[in-house]
């Protein structure tokens, strides 16, 4: 299964705690993670500035969020951050087109809060948008933790392994959704196709 981890990884201290989330994943889970940081065609401001537009970073980033699975996105910071927020509206998107058309397509969103001030009261309540994160509850988990306490990624890895778990696509889970396409196929072209062949045969013979 396919991952994505997003998050605002401009400055040094979230492209640490970037890397070292993504690291933590790829060493617990099965997951084949993306992590755009890394991804120095459209990230590397330093090397490739000169390069980087805004269309490439929209279509090799939306590339990779069409192929997974799981969304991973940190929703910290003074607002969540703009590209996350598209991020998961995205994946959230796709997967309702995908389940109005039919498309068997697992997904996951998590969202992940460390900032202390979330879990206030009152004036010591930290706004996230609700929209955003409403979409990530929709499609999945929000988890929140507080600074200084990892304990929050033990939660986000159980998630993705129990996804990873339930949605496994071994010969056994895929045997009823291609008898399920299939059956679909059969009733919308080739069912008219052979009503008009007996209707020929009727015709030819008697």
């Amino acid at each position: 299964m396919y991952g994505y981890l997003a998050s605002h990884f401009f400055n040094d201290a979230m492209y640490k705690w970037t890397e070292n989330l993504a690291k933590v994943i790829e060493e617990k889970t099965e997951l084949e993670l993306y992590v755009p940081q890394r991804n120095a065609d459209i990230n590397d401001k330093k090397n490739n500035d000169d390069i980087i537009t805004d269309i490439k970073i929209a279509q090799a980033d939306t590339a990779e969020l069409k192929k997974a699975n799981i969304l991973i996105a940190c929703l910290d910071g003074l607002t969540i951050d703009d590209g996350v927020a598209g991020e998961v509206m995205a994946h959230g998107v796709m997967a309702e087109m995908e389940k109005a058309n039919e498309v068997n397509f697992p997904r996951l969103i998590i969202g992940i809060i460390t900032d202390m001030r979330y879990l206030g009261t009152g004036e010591n309540k930290l706004y996230r948008n609700l929209m955003i994160v409403g979409k990530v509850k929709e499609h999945g988990h929000l988890v929140t933790g507080y600074a200084g306490d990892d304990s929050y990624i033990d939660e986000v890895i159980d998630y993705i392994n129990k996804f990873i778990k339930e949605n496994k696509w071994g010969a056994k889970n895929l045997a009823p959704i291609i008898m399920h396409n299939f059956l679909l196929l059969e009733l919308r072209y080739l069912k008219p196709i052979y009503l008009l062949l007996y209707q020929l045969s009727v015709l030819v013979f008697f």
